[in-house]
């Protein structure tokens, strides 16, 4: 459940937080303040206990952007990001802030921070009781080198330790249910099947090609499938340079922007390695320090993961916000998606956000959608029919969802891009645009 707000310009703070919050925290790039404070808080969707504002908003916007916020969510409150300088006095007063917090405090400092003030707003009858996700706990209060500013006549309370939710527990067969996971923004998604040949490949393409629509630019597809990645031949790029080179160049960031392809739709391609030794190089703590650095430089980075639970997969999915897991209609394959699940929780390493995506569904072969849910433990979230329009985009290197918006399988892979981001809506003029440009190559 979404508990804080974020809007800031710092990319690797905004990443900080959402390591720290997971679903709690929902972040709107300052960015969105050049053109005002209404739309940046349009983008808004819950309704924030808490907003953190900075580092790298100026006092303008800060202003600003409390009072829309104040204005469109009564009794929030406001922490200001900021260095406590000489300048502080007049910002707690032009702004109405309730919270100072320095951008280099530790997590506990920040978590101490809004624990307690979290706890204010709620017993003064400002916000309601915070619900914890599954798998996360509503942090206890804890002392910390943080000012907190004009709670006016607060008692000096401290946070209690609020309840963790019950430890999941296998109940006994033949019932098995997943834990109920609220949608939250997307981030790092990881698409992942227990077995080949479910279509993985095809919705990260998908993904990536949808969500450029709305961040431009501001994508990057990473083939993790190391040894048999096709999103290379998928998209019919020439691959010059793949995903061991991006590996290699560590915390260089000016060098891993050389290594990135670009494609026509306005996402950027990390492909497979281009031979099997080079994969083999790969540590699995290599490929995770990867998709941290891409996700303190892309919007969204999908990750294309090899098929069942390698060690690579699960890196990805351990730093994954969100996890896409694709199976097909049979029996072998729910079961098996199933046995993944159940790893998965019990490792801890299924995503916050979770998406299950029934693919390729033909009718009478014995078993329907009903029958998928039952087998799984939670029903599908998308169900793509079997279409060969599939077959028809791949093999003109085209995305599914650019190559015919009207056929049922692209209308379906449309709907799970919207579970990601809602505004990523087709448009004729974006849909032609495409086209044309993978005609003219």
């Amino acid at each position: 459940m979404t508990r804080y707000l974020l809007v800031s310009r710092s990319a690797e703070y905004e990443t900080r937080l959402r390591r720290l919050f997971r679903a709690r925290l929902q972040t709107i790039p300052g960015e969105y303040l050049s053109f005002g404070a209404d739309e940046a808080v349009g983008r808004v969707r819950a309704a924030p206990a808490i907003a953190l504002l900075g580092p790298l908003l100026t006092l303008e916007e800060t202003k600003t952007l409390t009072a829309t916020l104040t204005e469109e969510h009564p009794g929030i409150g406001v922490v200001v990001v900021r260095e406590q300088r000489a300048d502080l006095e007049d910002w707690v007063e032009a702004v109405g802030m309730h919270a100072v917090l320095s951008p280099e405090a530790t997590d506990a400092a920040t978590e101490a921070l809004l624990a307690r003030l979290d706890e204010w707003l709620v017993t003064s009858g400002r916000a309601d009781a915070p619900v914890p996700t599954a798998g996360e706990t509503v942090p206890a209060d804890q002392t910390a080198a943080i000012a907190l500013v004009d709670l006016p006549a607060a008692p000096e309370l401290a946070a209690a330790q609020q309840p963790a939710p019950e430890a999941f527990t296998k109940p006994a067969e033949p019932e098995w249910v997943l834990p109920d996971l609220e949608g939250v923004r997307s981030e790092v998604i990881a698409v992942a099947a227990p077995k080949g040949g479910q279509g993985k490949t095809m919705l990260a393409v998908n993904l990536a090609s949808g969500l450029a629509e709305v961040a431009p630019n501001s994508v990057v597809l990473v083939d993790a499938d190391l040894q048999f990645g096709d999103i290379a031949n998928v998209l019919d790029l020439e691959v010059t340079r793949g995903l061991a080179e991006a590996v290699d160049a560590g915390d260089d960031e000016v060098l891993l922007k050389t290594r990135l392809i670009r494609h026509a739709d306005d996402f950027f391609v990390i492909p497979a390695p281009r031979s099997p030794e080079r994969a083999d190089a790969i540590e699995p703590g290599r490929l995770g320090r990867l998709i941290d650095r891409l996700a303190t430089m892309f919007r969204y980075v999908v990750i294309d993961t090899t098929p069942g639970l390698g060690e690579h997969s699960l890196t990805a999915l351990e730093h994954a916000t969100d996890g896409v897991f694709v199976t097909s209609l049979t029996v072998a394959s729910l079961r098996a998606l199933r046995t993944e699940f159940e790893v998965l929780v019990t490792l801890g390493l299924l995503p916050q956000n979770r998406h299950i995506v029934l693919n390729a569904v033909e009718k009478n072969t014995g078993l329907v959608v009903a029958d998928a849910g039952a087998i799984i433990g939670s029903d599908p979230d998308v169900v793509v029919p079997r279409s060969k329009g599939v077959v028809l985009a791949a093999n003109a290197g085209v995305p599914l969802i650019h190559n015919d918006p009207r056929d049922p399988a692209a209308k379906a892979v449309r709907s799970l891009v919207q579970r990601i981001e809602p505004e990523a809506f087709p448009t004729r003029r974006r849909i032609h645009r495409r086209n044309r440009s993978h005609e003219s190559q």
